[in-house]
């Protein structure tokens, strides 16, 4: 039975959940809401109190914690403790749903995102190079690499630090604007008119079909530039190179990202509530191998941070802890007993013991963290001090002139209900704790 259980203790430590604290996060859902251009005041007006006023109702909140800003709106729900994140996710989409026609029109679709109170990313990735622009670099990484490394098993989320999003920036000359009797709303009208596709019916016969489309879409910055505003009193044509400077450049020119002081896009990697760290931190690494093999030439792709390294440094010092508490508990037996033989039994115990407590540590849905690890260490205690009042009075009667066998059977005789006594009292301290609701501690 004890090899049975060493088997199986060991299949299954390898699936156990490694993390640096218990998982004792409240549920957090965020919906953010982008209206560009739009004032913090409007936004809270307009979209923030009315996604607070339709998730309010929700089953199991426990506070809601919004920031209107110029241009985003960000509402911050978090739950009670015991209630699912997925559950409470699909309950706020449902909800917020139901106010997206009641929004305003120039206003982005609400994103919701499922996070934990302690959730930090993993692992953050530098993109550099000295021959790509900022621009080039964030169009890469978004558009390749952020879904390339989304499909890592335990991935959650992934950010761009420094992110240059591409975008066509239109400088107005406001008195070239005037001279020609022309105001800011003719210029967005026209982008809005002119950079269009229409559909245009089909050209049937009797071997193919075509659907048609008339393309009036701009695909250059020199077809922005012509785009026709107006047409003059002298019958030329106004065009928005006249009155405007146009060229590509970043959307948000407010934020930067360095590493070691050089401008890079950094590469943000959240692991999912449930996932394995160190698991998700080698499943990335994994990747970055092969997404180096196919980067543009003279891009660099490496690791900046990397969370689950402190992590593996304190998980395997609970480790050395562990060894040498079993190390100390044998010299101990073996200093006092004088027998080698006697301390075979409790040697074999304590293995036997730890590892067979993986099948219920993953039963349970726990994890491998520094808590659970050094409840092992304390736990070798429990375990030895059974196993040497067992010995101990075995082995005294084997001193008196009794065979082995004999002094086994009186032996265990006299201490079992003691051994038992003082398990259940251990027992009857803890287990309380286990029915005590919330967070503990």
């Amino acid at each position: 039975m004890s090899i049975v259980l060493v088997i199986f203790g060991l299949v299954i430590f390898n699936k156990i959940a490694v993390r640096e604290l218990p998982d004792i996060d409240p549920s957090i859902v965020t919906v953010r809401t982008l209206y560009k251009g739009a004032s913090a005041e409007i936004v809270d007006s307009q979209i923030t109190q009315k996604i607070e006023d339709i998730v309010g109702g929700t089953p199991g909140l426990a506070t809601i914690d919004s920031k209107s800003e110029d241009g985003r709106s960000v509402v911050r729900m978090e739950f009670e403790p015991g209630v699912s994140v997925d559950e409470a996710t699909n309950d706020i989409r449902d909800r917020v749903s139901r106010i997206i026609d009641f929004l305003p029109d120039n206003a982005g679709r609400p994103e919701i995102f499922k996070t934990s109170e302690g959730s930090t990313i993993t692992i953050w990735l530098r993109l550099r190079s000295q021959n790509l622009s900022d621009l080039d670099l964030s169009d890469y990484a978004s558009r390749y690499l952020k879904d390339y490394f989304a499909s890592v098993d335990g991935v959650g989320q992934i950010i761009l630090a420094g992110e240059k999003e591409i975008s066509l920036r239109i400088w107005i000359n406001p008195s070239a604007l005037s001279a020609r009797d022309l105001t800011v709303a003719d210029i967005e009208n026209a982008l809005l008119k002119e950079n269009v596709e229409f559909p245009s019916g089909r050209l049937e016969s009797k071997r193919i079909d075509l659907t048609l489309k008339v393309d009036k879409s701009y695909k250059n910055v020199e077809d922005f530039r012509n785009l026709p505003l107006k047409k003059a009193r002298d019958g030329s044509l106004v065009k928005l190179k006249d009155v405007a400077k146009v060229e590509f450049g970043p959307l948000n020119m407010r934020t930067m990202f360095k590493g070691n002081g050089y401008p890079v896009v950094g590469i943000g990697i959240y692991q999912q509530s449930n996932a394995n760290t160190i698991a998700v931190a080698d499943g990335v690494k994994k990747k970055l191998i092969e997404v180096k093999k196919n980067l543009p030439e003279g891009a660099q792709l490496d690791v900046a941070f990397d969370r689950s390294n402190y992590i593996r440094v304190a998980v395997n010092e609970v480790y050395v802890t562990l060894f040498i508490s079993v190390a100390l508990v044998v010299g101990v037996i073996y200093l006092f007993l004088g027998n080698f033989s006697s301390v075979i039994i409790p040697t074999l115990a304590i293995p036997v013991s730890l590892i067979s407590t993986f099948l219920l540590i993953y039963a349970a849905n726990f994890s491998l963290n520094l808590f659970t690890l050094m409840a092992l260490v304390i736990a070798i205690g429990l375990v030895v001090d059974d196993a040497i009042v067992m010995l101990e009075n075995i082995y005294r009667r084997v001193e008196t002139g009794e065979t082995p066998l004999v002094a086994s059977y009186k032996g265990a005789s006299q201490v079992s209900f003691a051994i038992i006594a003082t398990t259940v009292v251990l027992i009857a301290v803890f287990v309380p704790l286990v029915f005590v609701k919330g967070i503990v501690g």
